[in-house]
C-alpha cells in the first residue's frame, strides 16, 4: 500500500484511519486497574528537564502544563530514555507520560532551582470533586505560602490523596489554587459531600473520572506505539499525535498535539469522541470537539 507524508511528520489516510481503528479497538478491551503511587509535588517545576510520552523535549510554553505543586504520579523511579542511557523519572501528569530527566548524582535536573520538592509514598489517588456545604468550617492551608483560609459553602474542590489525616486538593473555580484540609469521612453530608454525576449539576465522579482519563492516556501510550513501528519500517522520525489534558480546565478537557491532526484524522477523531461519549450516558454531560480540543461539559 502506498504511503503518504504530509508536513509536521503525520500520516495520511487510509493509514491514519487504520491507525486509530486499531487504536480505538485496544483501549476497548484494556481494563483500568486502581493503584496506589508514590507522589512527588514540586515547587517550582518550570525548572525541570522533561521530555513528553515520545521522548521528545517539552518547550517552556508546554512546562506550563506542570503547575506548582501539582500531585505528579510517579509511574518508575529509575528509568531511562531511548538511548539506554540517560537517567529519568516517568511520571503521570493528569493522565499524560513525561520523563523528568536526573543529573549525574540521581537528582533530578534544576533541582536546586525547585523549591520544595516532596515525596509520599504509596498513595491512593482519589481524584473525585467535593462540594462545601457549610461556611467557615473547613480550614484550606495553600501549598504556595501556607496562608490558612476558610472554604467558603458553594466551594469546589477535587481530592487528590490523603496523608497523615490530611487531604491534598486542588480548589477550582476563580481562584484556583493546591493545598491542604483536614477532615474526616464523619463530616461527608454534613460539612462537604461528593458530587454525583447524577445530579444535574454534578461534577465528573472518581469512577468515570478514571475511565475518561486512563482511556485517553491508553490512547497515548498506543499511538506512541504503532508510530514507533512505523518509523522502523519507513526509516522516517515521524511524531505520533498525542492528546494532552487541559490542567486548567474544571472539567476533563484534552488538546490533540500537533493541532493538524483534527483536520487530517475527522473520522478517527469522531470515534474518540463516540467511545468517551459512550460513559457518559445517563449523565448530565457530553462530549465537545472544538477545533483541536476534546471538552467534557455539562448540557
Amino acid at each position: 500500500m502506498k504511503r503518504r507524508y504530509c508536513r509536521g511528520g503525520i500520516w495520511r489516510r487510509p493509514l491514519a484511519f487504520l491507525i486509530w481503528t486499531i487504536l480505538l479497538t485496544a483501549i476497548f478491551i484494556t481494563p483500568v486497574i486502581s493503584q496506589t503511587f508514590d507522589v512527588v509535588i514540586i515547587e517550582k517545576p518550570r525548572y525541570l528537564t522533561a521530555y513528553d510520552a515520545f521522548q521528545q523535549s517539552l518547550a517552556s510554553s508546554q512546562l506550563a502544563m506542570f503547575q506548582p505543586f501539582i500531585p505528579m504520579k510517579i509511574l518508575n523511579t529509575h528509568d531511562v530514555l531511548s538511548d539506554g542511557l540517560t537517567s529519568c523519572i516517568k511520571i503521570d501528569v493528569d493522565g499524560n507520560i513525561y520523563f523528568l530527566l536526573n543529573d549525574d548524582s540521581g537528582k533530578l535536573v534544576g533541582w536546586d532551582k525547585l523549591g520544595m520538592v516532596k515525596v509520599y509514598k504509596r498513595k491512593t489517588f482519589l481524584q473525585d470533586t467535593i462540594s462545601i456545604l457549610v461556611s467557615r468550617k473547613i480550614i484550606f492551608q495553600s501549598s504556595a505560602d501556607g496562608s490558612r483560609n476558610s472554604l467558603t459553602a458553594g466551594d469546589h474542590c477535587i481530592r487528590y490523596f490523603e496523608n497523615d489525616g490530611s487531604l491534598y486538593l486542588k480548589r477550582i473555580g476563580k481562584d484556583p489554587a493546591f493545598g491542604w484540609i483536614r477532615t474526616s469521612s464523619t463530616g461527608e453530608g454534613s460539612l462537604w459531600k461528593v458530587v454525583h454525576m447524577t445530579a444535574a449539576q454534578s461534577e465528573i465522579s472518581l469512577a468515570l473520572h478514571e475511565r475518561i482519563y486512563g482511556r485517553v492516556q491508553q490512547v497515548n501510550q498506543t499511538l506512541a506505539q504503532l508510530y514507533a513501528m512505523l518509523n522502523r519500517e519507513s526509516g522516517k522520525r515521524l511524531t505520533a499525535p498525542q492528546w494532552y489534558s487541559d490542567p486548567n480546565a474544571e472539567s476533563p478537557s484534552f488538546i490533540l498535539i500537533p493541532d493538524s491532526a483534527i483536520s487530517i484524522y475527522p473520522k478517527s477523531v469522531d470515534l474518540l469522541k463516540t467511545s468517551l461519549q459512550t460513559y457518559l450516558l445517563g449523565t448530565s454531560y457530553n462530549v465537545l470537539v472544538s477545533g483541536n480540543r476534546i471538552d467534557i461539559k455539562p448540557r
